[in-house]
């Protein structure tokens, strides 16, 4: 008997056509997977309807009743390869090139989002680049199996997914007909005052109204490449605002400075402590400047109906808000109420800001670190006066000498130890780098004790992170200067006079 072999999944009949994409009605809420927001690519406005088809040069495969499709919420290092998900492309980063110790290659990544909410960032290394990157359309469906998956490096990924996946040449990925049960994107807003109280390095999804736009500037890497860099500040009718900085050629793309006064909604960046609280953003992260969703319409609202000349609370050092970036002068702390209020030991940390001065440094030991001049993580020397590190898993000729000052600050209330990292420290330390301070110890160890006598006993505004940690056995709070500003008098008095006439 002659055989006749089964049809292939993955072989395109005769006719199929690619259709014509369809944008789906936007829905959205502070809850995660309800918001709809169609998008064609990071730069366009995911809510204007194509006037063109959706151009796909990969053939279209029609779902197999049988297939067994996956969710991308039960992907894990233990599936195995033999799994197929049929998923949405919402965002496709630009081929990037990498050299180092073993040799060089190319990369780019891709996020996925399925039917049932899930997303899953995937990367592609070399030969599958140049296999599937055209292919890989934003907005486009696909059929992806026979990927490797592992646990996810959270700090690249703006995906909410503690796994990724990555595919080879190996792989099989193949077009799909357009399916509107998969969403064009998925927000998970988080008001902007609550940022504050989440952990540093959480990756969320941000609307509010564009209350400035900065200018593009230009600067140079420690690795010696420019770099653009723009900043705008966001506020929402939680009465906080906080700055968001964009890069390379988001920066210098002119739309940005029509975002003003406008809603913008930010899907996947990033909480930073860096100068108290502050946004920043992936190449995958998308924006859409007034979306048609119900936070939108509400925000408009609040902003047209005296939003827009309401005091706010910045939460982002350098910011506009009342306190430049302290919070409200009637929030202040003192000292004290670290241990009075038993702060720091919630689930989340307490932050607090309070008028103090400097009244010694921890100078004997420990004042900096030797640094990758990549990355800023620890580098080790080696015998030939090299420094690994591991991060990069490269050895570097010189290292970067980065502050991690301990040190006590006082008020009227009290005293406690405190830390701070190398921006707040060369503040501190009245503008010396740590380098220059560590010549001066092997060189001058007069002038290496005057640098920090001189930095004593001089007025700030303190921005405190509060948690407790454990220690030898016991829990004690930890505070760490986030942020700090040398003391504004003229500032300083306006406020206590309006604080006297408030109160009067």
């Amino acid at each position: 008997m002659h055989h006749v072999p089964a049809p292939s999944l993955y072989q395109a009949p005769p006719a199929a056509v690619v259709p014509t994409y369809q944008a789906p009605a936007p829905q959205s809420t502070y809850l995660p997977h309800q918001s709809t927001a169609p998008q064609t690519a990071p730069r366009s406005n995911p809510y204007q309807k194509s006037t063109t088809p959706m151009k796909n040069h990969a053939p279209v495969v029609r779902e197999d009743p049988g297939m067994r499709i996956s969710d991308i919420a039960s992907l894990n290092p233990y599936s195995g390869g033999r799994w197929t998900i049929k998923a949405r492309v919402t965002s496709r980063s630009p081929v990037k090139n990498w050299t180092n110790a073993r040799g060089q290659g190319k990369l780019c990544s891709v996020d996925l989002l399925d039917a049932k909410g899930g997303e899953i960032r995937a990367t592609l290394f070399n030969d599958a680049v140049d296999a599937f990157y055209d292919r890989l359309i934003p907005n486009g469906i696909f059929y992806f199996s026979g990927g490797k998956i592992k646990m996810a490096n959270r700090k690249f990924s703006a995906i909410n997914n503690d796994y990724e996946v990555t595919f080879d040449t190996s792989s099989d990925i193949i077009a799909a007909p357009d399916d509107h049960a998969i969403q064009a994107v998925s927000y998970n807003f988080k008001p902007i005052a609550s940022i504050e109280a989440l952990p540093a390095e959480s990756t969320i999804d941000l609307i509010g109204i564009v209350k400035h736009v900065g200018p593009c500037t230009e600067l140079t890497s420690k690795a010696g490449k420019q770099l653009q860099k723009r900043d705008f500040t966001m506020v929402d009718d939680t009465l906080a605002e906080i700055k968001v900085t964009v890069w390379s050629e988001r920066a210098t793309d002119p739309a940005c400075d029509s975002w003003t006064n406008q809603v913008l909604a930010i899907k996947g960046c990033r909480i930073s402590d860096y100068s108290g609280r502050t946004i920043g953003t992936f190449s995958s992260t998308s924006f859409v400047t007034n979306p048609p969703l119900p936070e939108a319409a509400r925000l408009l609202s609040w902003y047209s109906a005296g939003g827009a000349s309401t005091s706010t609370k910045s939460l982002s050092g350098g910011g506009s808000g009342v306190g430049g970036g302290m919070g409200p002068f009637d929030q202040r702390s003192n000292i004290a109420d670290i241990k009075e209020k038993r702060l720091g030991y919630g689930q989340k940390p307490d932050y607090i800001t309070v008028k103090g001065t400097v009244s010694f440094i921890k100078h004997d030991a420990g004042v900096w670190y030797q640094a990758c001049v990549k990355c800023q993580k620890k580098v080790v020397p080696d015998a030939a006066q090299n420094f690994n590190c591991e991060k990069c898993q490269t050895v570097y000729a010189s290292c970067e000498n980065r502050y991690i000052l301990s040190m006590v600050i006082q008020d009227t209330s009290g005293s406690t130890w405190t830390s701070c990292f190398n921006d707040q420290g060369k503040i501190v330390m009245l503008g010396k780098s740590a380098d220059e301070l560590a010549e001066l110890k092997d060189t001058n160890m007069g002038l290496f004790e005057g640098s920090f006598k001189a930095a004593q006993f001089r007025p700030y505004l303190f921005r405190m992170r509060c948690k407790a940690e454990p220690l030898n056995d016991e829990v004690r709070v930890k505070a760490q200067i986030v942020n700090l500003e040398p003391l504004n008098y003229v500032t300083e008095s306006a406020e206590l006079l309006d604080a006297i006439e408030k109160f009067a």
